[in-house]
This record gives C-alpha cells, structure tokens and sequence, in this order.
C-alpha cells in the first residue's frame, strides 16, 4: 500500500449499542477523556490486533481501507477501528492463509490461534478467545453501558 504506514492494531470504536467505544472517527463521536470511562479503565478495550488484510475473495488487498494503518490514516472507519458486534468476531470467521474471506472489517483479527490480544484503557493486555460471548464482547467495547462483563 503506497502512502500509509500499516500496522497490526486498530482501536476499539464501539459496541453493538453504537459508536461507544473508546476511539473513533472524529466525524461519529466527540473526543474521550478517562472520565468518561465510566465502566472502569479495567473493563473497556482500547485497541486490540488486527493484523489482516480485507478483499473480495478473489483478488489481492489494492484500495486503503483494506489495510489497517497507523497514525495518519485515511478517515475511513475500516482502517482504524475494531467493533464489538455480533458481525465482527474475533478473528473474522476466518484463518491466517484465508484472511480475504473475513466476513467483516471491523474485525480484531490475530495470528494467534483462537484469539487475539486486546489493550485496555488501565494499560493491562488481555488475550481473549475468539469464543467469548457475544455480550461479553460487546460489553468490553463499550466504555460507559454499565452492564456487567461477565468471565472471558
């Protein structure tokens, strides 16, 4: 990719209540400050791997949003933020050798197997399955749903 430097992180832009995660796009949501964590620094994502690269199927990765970047990315979501949706799982519901196959972009995606590592807002890194519950995760994406966690 010509112009961006990429990387294998993304940061955790929201849940599946919205855009109520800890970083996104400037255009969707105002900054965030420690104090609106008000879930607790401990239990909200901040950015988590996301080393793959999206396509259709058929062809190699060619337009930027393909492709996380790092600082100074282009203002689309696809490159620089994760969601804790039910259409994003960890890993995409896809594999390392098939990573053009993953059913979404905003996907945290590891070459780890069955999980990938997440950072949260106290600074802690997690590793979490790519099986834990689809609340769970939704949970740890928000920073102020007030909803329990539950075990990953």
């Amino acid at each position: 990719m010509i112009g961006y430097a990429v990387t294998d992180y993304k940061t955790a832009g929201g849940s599946c209540y919205g855009n109520d995660g800890a970083m996104h796009k400037r255009s969707e949501a105002p900054w965030r400050r420690f104090a609106d964590f008000t879930d607790g620094l401990s239990n909200s994502a901040l950015l988590c791997e996301s080393s793959y690269v999206t396509g259709n199927g058929t062809t190699s990765p060619t337009r930027v949003e393909d492709w996380p970047t790092w600082i100074g990315g282009p203002g689309t979501d696809e490159s620089n933020r994760t969601n804790g949706r039910t259409n994003a799982p960890i890993n995409c519901k896809c594999n390392p050798q098939r990573m053009l196959f993953a059913i979404n972009d905003d996907c945290a995606f590891s070459f780890h197997a069955g999980g990938a590592q997440f950072a949260f807002a106290d600074g802690s890194v997690q590793f979490l399955s790519e099986n834990i519950s689809s609340d769970t995760y939704c949970n740890i994406h928000s920073i102020s749903d007030g909803r329990t966690l539950g075990d990953w």
